[in-house]
Order: structure tokens, then C-alpha cells, then sequence
């Protein structure tokens, strides 16, 4: 898939009507087909947003649960986009220590001052709710999850987790920020029954109208786009008629 044909996808999915992409990406398909200049084709990319006044959201999770954390120097565990926009010039950075969101674009300030909750009131979560935003998954499969699960449990205090604070020191530029951010983590972290199990919302969602589909899940081919205002309330609605639902107990 060259380029052209990947902007012609997105103007059909109508993604740049959004203030807010939150991107989640698996780009081993679309990098093997640009291997030429791969580069190029992910700065092309997120130019297509850029240059439409629109402002990326990318998790960069360092999982860094005590020493220091850094928002300029600390890398991404999740991969070649968050930490490929981690050197990108004119990026912000999320705080938090564990679970950190860099933004790029016209409004990358949101992930400013966010709270010392991962998934509380006043994190990336909650601030995107109701402000115009929605999920792009490329070439990574939905049926995965997604971290707005635990956001759902936080606010609704799934009995299967608890807050838990971490001691790490975060740093800007050598100036301390501050320490004792917190996740809402699980209780039993051995018990399967607990562990995360996005398959059952998946399976009930999988065919709404309101996700956009292109491309295949199982060749990591896929471009997946949807509402992030109609998933929150389903995920939110969902819960309320089973509590179960996130996890593999029935």
C-alpha cells in the first residue's frame, strides 16, 4: 500500500473530520511495503494529520515502576511509531511514569498537568471523552484491547483491582516533577480469571456500524477507525450488565 491509496482509505473513513486521532499501531505490513524509504512513508503519515490541524495521541508505555523516569530521554516499550514520535521535534509528553501519551499536532498541549492517575478523572482518558476524538488501529488487530478497559474499571471501582502508587521519580530536563503516580493494577496478578480478555467485548461490537474496517486483522494489514465517545459508552454500558466483561471470569 503506497501512500496516495493509504490518504484515499482515510478520506473515505472520514478520520480527518476528528480534532483527535489516538493512534494504536502494529506497522510491520505497511513498513515491509515501504521498506524502500520507510521513513519517508511514516512521515507522510502523520503529515496527513498534521497538516490538517489535527493532533495525534500515542501511547508511549515505559512501565517504569521505580528509579526515574524521563519524559525526554525515557524510551517507549511499545514499538517503532511511539518512540519514532518520541524524536520527533515539537512532540509533548505525557508525566506518568508507567503509562506516558506523547502528542504531536496543533493541541499537544492535553497531555499537559494530566493527573498522577493512569486511568483516573483527570487522565488522557478522561480529557478525550467528549472532545472530539477517535481510535485509529494500524495493522494492529482491535480484538487486542484497548487500555480505556481499565479507565472503565478505575471510574466504576472494579472490585478485582485496586490503586496502586509507584515511587518513581519523574524528570523534564533534569527538573523533578514529582513521584508516587499511581495505576489501577489488579489485586491478583497470578489468578487467570483476572487476567484482561477483550474478546468477549470484541465479539459483541466486532460488527457495529460505527467502526470503520479496511484491510486484514490476521496479515496486521488492517486500518480500524471508530468514535472514541460511542466506544466509551459502550465499554461504560457493557460493564454495567456484567462486570465480568473485561476479564476471562464469567
Amino acid at each position: 500500500m503506497n501512500i496516495k491509496i493509504l490518504e484515499k482509505i482515510l478520506i473515505k473513513s472520514k478520520i480527518f473530520n476528528y480534532k483527535y486521532v489516538y493512534i494504536y499501531s502494529d506497522l510491520r505490513y505497511f513498513l515491509l511495503l515501504n521498506k524502500k524509504n520507510p521513513l519517508k512513508f511514516i512521515k507522510s503519515f502523520l503529515d496527513f494529520f498534521i497538516k490538517r490541524n489535527i493532533t495525534l495521541i500515542v501511547p508511549t508505555f515505559s512501565y517504569t515502576k521505580e528509579g526515574n523516569f524521563c519524559l525526554e530521554k525515557t524510551p517507549s516499550k511499545l514499538g517503532f511509531l511511539p518512540n519514532f514520535i518520541l524524536k520527533t521535534k515539537n512532540r509533548a509528553r505525557s508525566a506518568h511514569p508507567l503509562f506516558s501519551y506523547a502528542s504531536l499536532g496543533k493541541n499537544k498541549n492535553i497531555v499537559n498537568k494530566i493527573g498522577k492517575s493512569a486511568f483516573g478523572k483527570n487522565s488522557i482518558h478522561s480529557r478525550l471523552y467528549k472532545n472530539d476524538c477517535c481510535y485509529l488501529y494500524m495493522g494492529r488487530p482491535m480484538i487486542l484491547g484497548n487500555t480505556m478497559v481499565h479507565h472503565i474499571e478505575h471510574i466504576f471501582k472494579a472490585s478485582y483491582r485496586y490503586n496502586k502508587i509507584f515511587p518513581t521519580k519523574v524528570y523534564s530536563s533534569n527538573n523533578y516533577i514529582g513521584r508516587n503516580y499511581s495505576a489501577y493494577v489488579r489485586k491478583d496478578i497470578k489468578n487467570a480469571d483476572f487476567f484482561v480478555n477483550f474478546k468477549k467485548v470484541y465479539k459483541k461490537i466486532k460488527n457495529d456500524s460505527f467502526i470503520f474496517n479496511y484491510g486484514d486483522p490476521k496479515k496486521f494489514s488492517n486500518i480500524t477507525i471508530h468514535s472514541y465517545d460511542i466506544f466509551y459508552e459502550k465499554l461504560k454500558q457493557l460493564y454495567i450488565e456484567d462486570r465480568n466483561i473485561f476479564i476471562n471470569k464469567s
